[in-house]
């Protein structure tokens, strides 16, 4: 009986040693497969550029799609698109798809847009950092605190190929032809810096309906542990270390 409760004593202090390392390793392991997934995404967007001879855009999904949700007119036509942008709700701050302006066959001059890839999600429990898209902050001096670039909505699919709103402004990340990464809206040439947090996203309830989101990053603030930075002029991806804020 004494040797049982001292071997139960023994796995009882490895377990409380070892399992808070097991957990850190499955962060680990989440936050490295939410960087090579969006890195093979955005390797797989220049490809297909320079393939198609045609732009290709990452598309993240807009945080305001309960306002715009709202917005829409009650009107059975427009029934199809609204049921689309409520499945894209719990996809903000980590949402994304790949879309080109041009499908194969096409005449020149002639564009049919088409998604080149589904929706996709980062892994749960992480996000792209929430200030990304913050519309305010496209010209920001800083490249680690700028925002994803916006267009108007008038002129690229959301949230399929056939849906077109106009005025909704969408985070975008562009490359063209060449697979270089595309300045958008009369913004010169840049590196893009795209950081990756650790965290949760909640929606409240106000009468039955859902409020904006909450974003709970873990630990607070950090943006700055997990970057991919896109070289403008390649278009190419890669892994930065942190720099010291």
């Amino acid at each position: 009986m004494v040797e049982l409760l001292v071997v139960m004593a023994i796995i009882a202090i490895l377990a409380s040693v070892g399992l808070p390392a097991l957990r850190g390793i499955g962060k680990g392991n989440r936050m490295s497969g939410a960087v090579r997934q969006v890195m093979d995404d955005l390797a797989l967007a220049r490809l297909k550029a320079i393939s198609s001879r045609s732009p290709v855009y990452m598309v993240f999904v807009p945080t305001n799609l309960l306002a715009r949700i709202a917005a829409e007119p009650s009107d059975p036509q427009f029934d199809a698109v609204r049921q689309q942008l409520t499945n894209l709700v719990s996809s903000q701050f980590g949402g994304y798809a790949l879309v080109s302006r041009r499908s194969v066959g096409d005449q020149p001059g002639q564009e049919r847009p088409q998604y080149v890839s589904e929706w996709k999600q980062l892994p749960e429990g992480v996000l792209f950092a929430p200030y990304k898209f913050n519309a305010a902050w496209t010209n920001h001096s800083s490249e680690y605190v700028r925002s994803f670039p916006m267009i108007d909505n008038g002129w690229l699919p959301f949230p399929h190929s056939t849906n077109y709103l106009s005025g909704f402004p969408l985070p975008v990340l562009g490359f063209n032809a060449r697979g270089q990464l595309m300045p958008i809206a009369g913004m010169p040439p840049r590196d893009e810096i795209i950081p990756l947090a650790e965290g949760s996203v909640f929606y409240g309830d106000l009468n039955g309906q859902l409020t904006a989101p909450d974003v709970e990053i873990k630990p607070p603030d950090n943006f700055t542990n997990n970057l991919i930075r896109i070289n403008w002029l390649t278009g190419r991806a890669s892994v930065e270390q942190p720099q010291p804020q």
